[in-house]
Formats: C-alpha cells, structure tokens, sequence
C-alpha cells in the first residue's frame, strides 16, 4: 500500500538530519510513527514515513498512504470549507447572527455572536466542554452547548474553541437539510476525486491501513476508523470540529485547493475572491490573526508550530491526534506532517509533540531550500 516516496536533491547530511530528528522523536515516544510529505506547488519534495502504525513490538511498520484521524484538520478543510461553498451560493453571509439559526442564542449575552466569530474563534464560547457523557443524542448534545455560558464578551479575545465549530456543523446541516459528511463529498472530496477523504470510513478504511489512535475507556475499546474526539463522536462523527480522516496525498491535493485558487486541475471548489478571504487575517490588530477556519503565522513574537522560517502570512493548522498542515503561499510551500501520538498518550507527550513541531519545520524548510 506504500507509495512512492520521492526526494529531492537533497544534501545527504540535511535528509540525515530529518531522520535523525524523526527517530529522536521515535525514541522519545513522542508517537509510535510519522509520515511527512512535503511540497511545492503540485511537485512532491519529501513523502516518507518512520516508525510504526501503532505501539507494540508486532505493530506492522508504518507505511506511506495510511489513513489517519487528522482531528482539528477538519475545521478549516472540511466545516470553513463547505460553508464558503454555502457562502458562494448565496445560502448564507458571515455577518449573520448564529441566533437565526439557533434560537437559543437570541439572549443579551450571545445575539452578538456571527458566523465570522465562530470561524474565527472569538464567539466568546469556552475552550471546551463535555458534551457526551451526559448525553445519548447529537439533539441533547447541541442543547447542552446552546446553554453554556461564555467565557468573555464576543469580539473581545481569541480563544481556540471546539465548540464554535460544532455549531458550524450544525449549520451546514440546517442549512442544506444534509449531514456535514454529505455536503464535503458533494461540494469537495468528489469534485477533487478525493478517494481517501471522508467521514466515518468504512472498516476496511478506502482500501488503506487506519492508524489507530487511543484505548477509550468512555467506549471501552481502541479507536482505529472512528474519531478521536469524543464531543465529535457524539455528533455521530461529523460535528465540525473533528472527524475527518484523509491521507498525506488527499492532504496535499486539499492544499493546492488553496494555493491554486480554489480549482485543481479544472476541478474548481472555491472562487479566488473566496480562497483570499479564508486564507487573510479576519481579526482586528488588536487579536492574534485568525482566517477563516485557518490559523495564521502573525509578523510578531510567539510560538508558532510551522517554526521560525515559515513566512508571516502562511496559513495551516494543527489537530490533537499528531496531525498538522501548513501552506506557505509565497513560495507554494506545503508541509504535512501525520503522527497518532495519542496512541502512546492522550496528554503526557503532547509538551514534546509541542516542541517538535517547530524544529521539523524549522529543518524542513532549510532542507528543501538547501
């Protein structure tokens, strides 16, 4: 099931640098395994994969084309995604009050709250909540969220909230009258012939071994083929906040979606007008930058996890998983990097996964501008 891997012409200490800083992470048990690939434009630089699909000392070695739970990923290729298409076809506007959708909003302290905020992460809502223990349907689940309180006025801060995002797939689904899983194949995977991208793959996993991710003791059994997040899980997989899964190669054809301007290879998804508007800061100067569904890289200090030679104004995002996808419009640079350390550990080795990050992309971009 590998596929090719392809290398660049590269200098043998570099490449031996990146393995040597996988392996490192191997060691570490930062997770069980990795596949990268890196690109630009459509030119594949790097595809290559370390490790093992899972822990143990029978887990099968790790190949290129494994399909992973790319968690957070989903928020900006899946849910922003189909709600631009939404956008374009006139179904609905990012000034819109999330109280035309949700009753339940239309309160003093959430009538404020857009659809640009939910994208954006500056609706106010908590971080996080529990959804699901407590809870047998996706309707008690959105009710559950619908009343919590907010953690600080609308507009006034950014906080990254998985919350916002499921209510973003909910009103996908209120708006067409069909599940977030449909609407992306519809609108995105099938335009793309994204034959390895969807939700809820089937056991057999489009034909690619699924890298398992976590023992759940809330559904009492190991997770391969079944998302993660357990929120997400309660919205039957598809909340909008997570539940996509994909391949390193999908990954790289959804990221030319954006740097092509919305069509690959005549397939055409979004407008250029479109693609600009996701992929540029949507918050006042005074707020960290956000696009619409993406993360941005700001001109100032902090940490980043496309590291410290990615250009400002490349956009990508991460997912708890192990997964991240950054784009650097300027030179059509795409990095992808694809782990389940959560096999390992749900917490304790996500400091080191933090770390690592910017250092793998630190050394990518040197290596592929070697």
């Amino acid at each position: 099931m590998a596929e090719k891997t392809v290398r660049f012409n590269f200098q043998r200490n570099r490449w031996q640098e990146l393995a040597a800083l996988v392996e490192d992470g191997l060691r570490r048990r930062i997770f069980p395994g990795l596949e990268l690939l890196v690109a630009r434009g459509e030119e594949v630089l790097i595809h290559e994969a370390w490790g093992r699909l899972e822990i143990g000392p029978d887990a099968a070695a790790l190949e290129t084309g494994t399909l992973w739970d790319v968690a957070s990923l989903t928020k900006p290729l899946a849910t922003a995604t189909c709600l631009m298409v939404l956008l374009e076809q006139g179904a609905l506007a990012l000034e819109e009050r999330g109280a035309q959708f949700f009753p339940e909003l239309d309160t003093p302290e959430k009538n404020g709250i857009t659809l640009r905020h939910l994208l954006t992460h500056t609706a106010g809502l908590p971080a996080w909540a529990d959804l699901y223990s407590q809870t047998s349907t996706p309707g008690e689940a959105l009710q559950r969220l619908l009343h919590l309180p907010l953690s600080h006025p609308t507009g006034t801060a950014v906080l990254y909230s998985d919350l916002g995002y499921l209510l973003l797939g909910e009103i996908v689904r209120r708006v067409t009258d069909s599940s977030l899983a449909e609407v992306f194949h519809r609108q995105v995977a099938h335009p793309l012939g994204l034959a390895h991208t969807g939700f809820n793959p089937p056991a057999e996993g489009w034909g690619r071994p699924i890298a398992p991710t976590q023992y759940c003791p809330f559904r009492e059994r190991l997770l391969r083929g079944t998302v993660h997040d357990e929120n997400c899980f309660r919205f039957r997989g598809e909340g909008g906040n997570a539940g996509l899964f994909s391949t390193a190669a999908d990954l790289h054809r959804l990221a030319r979606l954006f740097l092509e301007g919305g069509a690959v290879e005549g397939a055409r998804v979004l407008t250029p007008r479109t693609v600009r508007l996701m992929t540029e800061n949507q918050n006042p100067e005074r707020l960290p930058p956000r696009g619409l569904g993406w993360d941005i890289k700001g001109t100032g200090f902090g940490y980043a996890s496309c590291g410290d030679l990615v250009r400002p104004g490349a956009f990508g995002h991460t997912g708890f998983t192990g997964t991240s996808l950054w784009i650097e419009p300027a030179g059509g640079l795409t990095v992808i990097v694809l782990s389940n350390r959560v096999n390992i550990a749900r917490n304790k080795n996500q400091p080191d996964m933090i770390r690592f990050r910017p250092r793998l992309h630190n050394l990518v971009v040197g290596l592929t501008e070697s």
